[in-house]
């Protein structure tokens, strides 16, 4: 993979990986990932969708992986908006004309959605998966983002860690990664709460066609929320619910053989004529 790097409305320096198929490029897919994590984690996705002539882009969130900013913070919502501005303007002077599609899992599923209703973004498509849309915000919660925002708690996987994913091996290793941030500040938490509701009440305005998935046993995020966002988008939206799998969707067992070509045949079909 090669890396670049953008800068963020605000003056952070946002790190990104391109990884791009040996022949033509006939879409890009841009990463947008969930919470601690970081792009360096999809780099084996990003060898399947190049294997299908899509040009993955892995970029780190604001505060996440090798970005700059406080880790697991941001200011406000429209901080990610404003971010994915600069991060498509980024992978389109890279790609010109290419069709892009975005490709967001678990805390970037909401994130995206709001991007989408919002923003209206000239793009091909958009896959959500795992997404948080349904997360309660306690009260307490809710008045210390307001006094204590940078404020960290632990956000390791904890008691629900054998229901995240079947593969151990990946559970080891997302523990063991040094660059997985495992804490989230109160007012990420609140942000994440605040987008998981916006998207379910403004996904009506989603003009772009969407790619809905979730494994139907997710533990760690409702997957009614997913069916809830697909019934309420007007347009163009796919609901693949997975039987028996976990959030981590993108790293289940059989991944590969099945669930990354059916997105890569629905980014296919939703390719300009």
């Amino acid at each position: 993979m090669k890396d670049f790097q953008y800068r963020s409305r605000d003056g952070l320096n946002l790190y990104a990986r391109l990884q791009a198929p040996d022949g033509d490029v006939k879409g890009v897919i841009g990463l947008i990932h969930g919470l601690g994590e970081y792009g360096g984690r999809y780099c084996d996705v990003g060898r399947v969708f190049a294997d299908r002539g899509y040009a993955f882009v892995a970029g780190d969130l604001r505060g996440h992986g090798l970005s700059q900013g406080r880790r697991a913070f941001a200011p406000r919502l429209d901080s990610f908006l404003d971010d994915f501005d600069r991060y498509i303007a980024a992978i389109r002077e890279r790609f010109p004309g290419k069709p892009l599609f975005l490709y967001a899992f678990s805390m970037g599923s909401p994130l995206t959605a709001v991007y989408l209703a919002e923003r209206q973004p000239h793009i091909a498509g958009a896959v959500l998966v795992s997404g948080v849309y349904m997360t309660p915000l306690p009260a307490k919660v809710r008045a210390l983002s307001l006094i204590a925002p940078t404020m960290a708690v632990s956000n390791t996987l904890g008691p629900l860690r054998e229901k995240v994913c079947h593969d151990v091996a990946v559970l080891d290793a997302y523990d063991a990664d040094s660059l997985v941030y495992k804490k989230i500040t109160i007012g990420l938490a609140a942000i994440i709460a605040e987008a998981g509701r916006t998207a379910l009440a403004h996904a009506g305005e989603i003009r772009t066609p969407v790619l809905i998935m979730h494994g139907d046993a997710d533990v760690v995020a409702a997957p009614e929320g997913s069916k809830q966002l697909a019934a309420a988008v007007t347009g163009d939206a796919t609901l693949k619910l997975w039987p028996g799998l976990y959030h981590f969707l993108n790293f289940e067992p059989g991944a590969r053989e099945h669930i990354f070509p059916f997105v890569t045949d629905w980014c296919d079909a939703h390719l300009p004529k």
